[in-house]
C-alpha cells in the first residue's frame, strides 16, 4: 500500500506541477503576443494616420525618416508600407519596395483582411502584423481625390514586425524560477503527505497481518495503535474483538481440554420633427403600457435597453441602479463592451456626480466634468463625450442612464435626449412600484428575528430548485440543523438571550455556506440548509464544518458567555429520493433525530434503514 500511495501521490503532484508550469507558459506567451499585437496595431494606426497627413500636406519626402524613427521609438524590427496593384499602376513601386513581398503581405493585398503570425526559430522570435489600406470617399480624408481606384479597393498595406526574442528569454527564466519553486513546494507537499499517511499505512499493514492471522485462527495477535482518531478507534475495536474472541475461546479450550485435552480457534425639418415627436410619444405611450404589465424590474430595464439601442440607435451606454441601503451602484446594462465609469461608484454611489447632485452631467458643457468617467483621456483627446441622466425614484436618484458618444454625434444626441428622458420619466413610477413590491415580497420571505429565509420562501422555491437540480443533473444537499438543549437557554436566561443565541447561530450557519446556498429558518430552533450543486458526499463535510463553527462560537450577553452545539441530519436529492425534495427534507429530519438519540453535537447521514414508513 505504501508503494502504491507513493506512486499515485507522486504522479498526481507531478501532473499538477507540469500542468501549472504549462498554464503559466501558455498565459505568458498569450499575454506577450497580445501586448505585441496592441503595440503593432498602435504603430500601424500611427503610420497610417501620419502618412495620410504627409500625403495630404505634400510632405511625403519625410516618410522614410518618420518610419525609421518609429522603429527606434517602438523597438520595431521592421515597418514597411507596401503599395497595392492599383497604386503601383498609378504611381509606381516607390522607394522602399525593393524587398520581395512576403506571402502574408501578398495575402493581405489580395483579400483586404488583416493578417498576423508568429515566426519562431532558435535564434529569434518575430510577431508579424499586416494591416490593409482601403480606399474610401468618406471620413477624414477622401482617398478618391488622389487615387484612381474604386470604393473599398485595397490601396496597400502596413507590414511590421515586433522582436519577441527577449520576451522568450524572460519567459524561460520565469518558468525556470517558477518551476523550481513550484517543484520544491510540491516536494515539500509530497513529504508532508507521506509523513501524514505513514502511521495509517503502518496500521493497514498491521491490520492485514492481523486479519490474516485471524483467518488462520490465531486471535492472540494485536495492532500497535498510535492514532487518536477514527482509524485508531477502529484498531482498538478490532483489538477488543480479538481479545474477546481469544478469551472466550480460551475458556472454551480450557473446558474442552478437560475432556479432550486440546483447543480450537478464528465514500449580460419641422414637419419631420413633429412627425418624430408624435411617433416618439406614441412609442413612449406604448412603452408605458408595456412596462406596467411587466412583472419584474429586470423586464423594465430590458425594455429601456431596447429603446436606447434599437429606437435611439445608441451603441455605447450604461444603465445603473442605486442601492440606497448599501449606498452603492449596480451595473444593470453596459453597451459597447466597456464599463464607462470607474468601478469606485460600485462601492460608493456618492462618487457618481449624477447620483450625488441629482442633475444631468454633460461633458460637452464642461469637458471631462466627471472625474469618475473611466476614459477621460479619450474625452480630452479623441472627442469622446458623455451625458448622464439621473432618474428619480420616490424622491431620490434611483437610477442613472449614461450615454457615451463621438463628438460628431453631438447634434443627434441633443435631439434625442428629451425623448430618452420621456421614456425614463414614464418608467420612474413603475420602477418605484416594482421596487416597493420586491421589497415587500423580500420581507415576506425573511424571518425578522434571524434574517434567514422563512418557511414561506421554502414553499415558493422548493419545486423550482427540484426542477433545476434534475435538469442540471447535479446534487442538492439537505441539512436539517437543531440547536441542542435550546429550551434550557430560555428557561435559564430568558427569551431575550434565547433570541440572541438563535440569531448568532443563524449567522454562523449562513457564513459557513456559499451565497448560492439557501439557509432557512424551518421552525423554532430548527434551521434548514439547501446546498446547491454539491458533489455527492460533500454535504456531510459542510455539515461537519457548520457543527464545528457553532461549537467554537462564543455568544456574549450581559450575563456572560454561552457556547452551544448543534445536531445535524443530512440527506441528498435526488440520491435519497427520486420525487420532490420534501421527502429528502423529511429524511434529513429523521437523520437529525437519530443524531439526537446518539448524544447530540454530531452529524448523521440518512440511510434507508432509518425510515420504516411508506409515506412522509
Amino acid at each position: 500500500m505504501r508503494g502504491s500511495l507513493i506512486l499515485k501521490t507522486g504522479s498526481v503532484l507531478l501532473v499538477l506541477l507540469v500542468l501549472t508550469v504549462g498554464i503559466v507558459a501558455y498565459f505568458f506567451r498569450k499575454s506577450t503576443i497580445e501586448s505585441s499585437r496592441e503595440t503593432a496595431q498602435i504603430v500601424a494606426k500611427l503610420v497610417e494616420n501620419t502618412l495620410t497627413s504627409f500625403m495630404v500636406m505634400g510632405t511625403m519626402d519625410r516618410r522614410d525618416v518618420f518610419l525609421d524613427r518609429i522603429k527606434e521609438i517602438y523597438t520595431i524590427e521592421y515597418v514597411r508600407v507596401i503599395r497595392g496593384e492599383a497604386v503601383i499602376r498609378q504611381f509606381g513601386k516607390g522607394s522602399r519596395n525593393e524587398e520581395p513581398i512576403k506571402d502574408i503581405e501578398k495575402l493581405v493585398l489580395e483579400t483586404g483582411k488583416v493578417a498576423e503570425r508568429v515566426l519562431e526559430s532558435k535564434e529569434k522570435v518575430l510577431y508579424e502584423l499586416v494591416i490593409p489600406y482601403r480606399a474610401t470617399s468618406t471620413g477624414r480624408v477622401n482617398c478618391m481625390a488622389c487615387h484612381k481606384v474604386k470604393e473599398g479597393e485595397v490601396l496597400g498595406a502596413i507590414s511590421l514586425a515586433v522582436d519577441l526574442t527577449h520576451k522568450r528569454r524572460e519567459g524561460f527564466m520565469t518558468l525556470t524560477v517558477y518551476g523550481g519553486v513550484a517543484g520544491a513546494l510540491f516536494l515539500f507537499l509530497f513529504w508532508i503527505i507521506m509523513r501524514h499517511f505513514q502511521p495509517y499505512s503502518k496500521l493497514f499493514q498491521e491490520l492485514r497481518i492481523l486479519l490474516r492471522s485471524y483467518r488462520e485462527g490465531n486471535f492472540r495477535e494485536r495492532v500497535n495503535v498510535d492514532l487518536e482518531d477514527e482509524a485508531g478507534d477502529l484498531a482498538k475495536e478490532i483489538n477488543t474483538v480479538g481479545e474477546t474472541l481469544d478469551r472466550t475461546l480460551s475458556n472454551i479450550r480450557e473446558k474442552v481440554s478437560m475432556l479432550i485435552g486440546y483447543s480450537v480457534m478464528e465514500t449580460e425639418n419641422a414637419l419631420k420633427d413633429t412627425e418624430k415627436i408624435v411617433e416618439e410619444l406614441a412609442k413612449i405611450s406604448h412603452f408605458k403600457r408595456a412596462i406596467e404589465q411587466d412583472l419584474r424590474k429586470d423586464d423594465i430595464y430590458a425594455r429601456i435597453e431596447t429603446v436606447l439601442s434599437d429606437y435611439m440607435s445608441l451603441d455605447k451606454f450604461s444603465i445603473y441602479e442605486v442601492d440606497e441601503r448599501k449606498n452603492a451602484m449596480k451595473v444593470i446594462s453596459v453597451q459597447g463592451e466597456k464599463l464607462w465609469c470607474s468601478e469606485i461608484i460600485l462601492e460608493n454611489a456618492d462618487e457618481c456626480r449624477a447620483k450625488r447632485t441629482g442633475e444631468d452631467v454633460d461633458s460637452a458643457e464642461f469637458p471631462c466634468i466627471c472625474p469618475r468617467f473611466a476614459f477621460n483621456e479619450l474625452c480630452s483627446t479623441k472627442g469622446i463625450q458623455y451625458y448622464c441622466i439621473p432618474v428619480n425614484i420616490g424622491g431620490k436618484v434611483g437610477n442613472v442612464v449614461q450615454i457615451v458618444y463621438e463628438k460628431e454625434m453631438d447634434m443627434f444626441i441633443r435631439m434625442i435626449i428629451p425623448y430618452i428622458k420621456g421614456y425614463l420619466q414614464e418608467a420612474s413610477p413603475v420602477l418605484e412600484s416594482k421596487s416597493l413590491m420586491e421589497l415587500l415580497k423580500q420581507q415576506s420571505y425573511v424571518d425578522q428575528l434571524t434574517g434567514l429565509y422563512n418557511r414561506r420562501f421554502l414553499e415558493e422555491i422548493a419545486d423550482k430548485i427540484s426542477a433545476q437540480i434534475k435538469r442540471r443533473g447535479t446534487m442538492l444537499g439537505v441539512l436539517m440543523i437543531d440547536i441542542d438543549f435550546f429550551k434550557e437557554v430560555n428557561d435559564t436566561y430568558g427569551h431575550d438571550v434565547g433570541d440572541r443565541v438563535l440569531k448568532e447561530i443563524a449567522q454562523v450557519v449562513k457564513s459557513s455556506v456559499r451565497e448560492a446556498d439557501y439557509v432557512i429558518r424551518f421552525g423554532g430552533e430548527e434551521i434548514l440548509v439547501l446546498l446547491m450543486d454539491v458533489k455527492e458526499g460533500m454535504s456531510e463535510e459542510v455539515a461537519e464544518k457548520i457543527r464545528k463553527n457553532v461549537e467554537n462560537k462564543a455568544i456574549e450577553f450581559s450575563g456572560g458567555v454561552i457556547k452551544k452545539t448543534v445536531s445535524v441530519g443530512v440527506s441528498e436529492f435526488p440520491k435519497d429520493c427520486e420525487g420532490k425534495i420534501w421527502k429528502c427534507i423529511k429524511f434529513a429530519d429523521v437523520a437529525l433525530y437519530r443524531a439526537k438519540e446518539e448524544g447530540r453535537n454530531r452529524v448523521v447521514r440518512f440511510t434507508p434503514d432509518m425510515w420504516v414508513g411508506e409515506e412522509y
